[in-house]
């Protein structure tokens, strides 16, 4: 949704719909059905050969769930994006929630625009590099890592670490929490951009960020991809690459046992629940992938994990014994820097306030009311 746009040519609106028609995977002949147009009108207008008329547009971008800022740009096709729709007709995510993602990527990218905010960092690109076995996800981990200024410490923010020093764009919203966790996207246009299942719970969000990070960077050339709910121990040897990264960079093999050594002594001693608590706090992931990369580093016995698993160790009051705090809530949709930049967007009268709850995706009057009250405690 663009912050501003001048008048399309009918070549440029006719352009855009044939991309959200096959967004869609709709044809001619359904949209004609549903709109009551002759699929030759249709085929005219998407030529650009026939001017819409307003009330045709609304029309059509109600059909095709977009809003009717995105008909008006000049914009190329988006690759990555299109790959998701493709996949999201099959897959564990809706159509509707991938162009949601879409159009708020196209909004960061607009209020950069608008505001003429300083180039973002890239990612690297290592998928020429061949990384395929474990030992490479684990190398690739340290390397980021370093290359970070992370050294052992844990990771206090993925998100605002990745946005920072990545240039990475994470977006958060809700989707079946039983097949959907994660997606990643590359667009020359629009940069890195990661769609994140909102409905899960904010450690293994955490986790999904990381692999979604490892696609990133050592699958570039993919453009895209979707992530279903699987197990650590899934077959396919990308996704076992990325759980292997996403482990590696949360998870630092020498911090961990490091950590381990202080908590469990003797050292032969059996790992207890109360340990595995502390250890997944200590690094913000759930318990289920702290055990997994305490069995990986051959810290923790398969079958003790599985006993643990069995006893379904109650992690949050656990946690809470530990002294932690496990109160959980939801996650903001956008990025901070998104937020930023829309609030100094209207607070530079660039954009209307209705713009800038639209670009938030908040209410307009509960927003409204939040400035009121903002106002009110400034005044005191």
């Amino acid at each position: 949704m663009p912050i501003t746009t001048t008048s399309p040519s009918g070549v440029t609106v006719g352009h855009a719909l044939r991309q959200a028609r096959a967004a869609m995977g709709l044809t001619l002949k359904q949209v004609s059905e549903s709109m009551g147009i002759a699929m030759s009108t249709i085929s005219e207008i998407e030529s650009g050969k026939r001017r819409i008329s307003a009330v045709e547009l609304y029309r059509f971008a109600k059909l095709y769930q977009r809003p009717i800022s995105f008909f008006l740009e000049e914009s190329e096709t988006s690759a990555s994006f299109a790959i998701l729709m493709r996949a999201a007709g099959t897959a564990s995510v809706s159509k509707e929630t991938i162009i949601n993602f879409h159009e708020l990527s196209r909004s960061y990218r607009d209020l950069r625009k608008l505001l003429r905010a300083p180039e973002m960092p890239s990612p690297s690109d290592y998928s020429t590099s061949r990384l395929t076995t474990l030992g490479h996800a684990e190398e690739l981990a340290e390397a980021e890592r370093g290359s970070l200024g992370l050294n052992g410490q844990p990771i206090k923010d993925i998100c605002d670490l990745l946005e920072g020093k990545r240039g990475i764009k994470i977006f958060h919203l809700p989707a079946d929490p039983e097949r959907f966790s994660g997606a990643f996207t590359y667009d020359e246009q629009l940069g890195a951009c990661f769609l994140i299942n909102s409905q899960h719970p904010k450690r293994r969000r955490t986790f999904t960020v990381a692999h979604e990070y490892a696609h990133c960077i050592a699958h570039r050339n993919q453009l895209a991809h979707i992530d279903t709910c699987p197990a650590f121990e899934i077959k396919n040897p990308r996704e076992r690459f990325a759980n292997a990264f996403a482990a590696s960079f949360l998870m630092p093999k020498r911090a961990v046992n490091e950590v381990l050594g202080q908590l469990v002594f003797p050292q032969r001693s059996a790992l207890t629940a109360e340990v595995l608590v502390h250890l997944a706090m200590y690094f913000g992931v759930s318990s289920e992938a702290m055990g997994w990369r305490l069995v990986s580093l051959r810290r923790l016995s398969l079958s003790r994990w599985r006993d643990l698993l069995s006893q379904q160790v109650p992690s949050s009051p656990t946690a809470r014994l530990l002294g932690y705090r496990v109160e959980e809530e939801p996650p903001d949709t956008v990025p901070r820097q998104y937020k930023y930049l829309a609030y100094k967007a209207y607070e530079m009268k660039l954009i209307s306030f209705e713009k800038l709850a639209e670009l938030l995706q908040r209410n307009y009057y509960e927003l409204r009311e939040e400035f009121r009250q903002a106002s009110q405690e400034g005044d005191e």
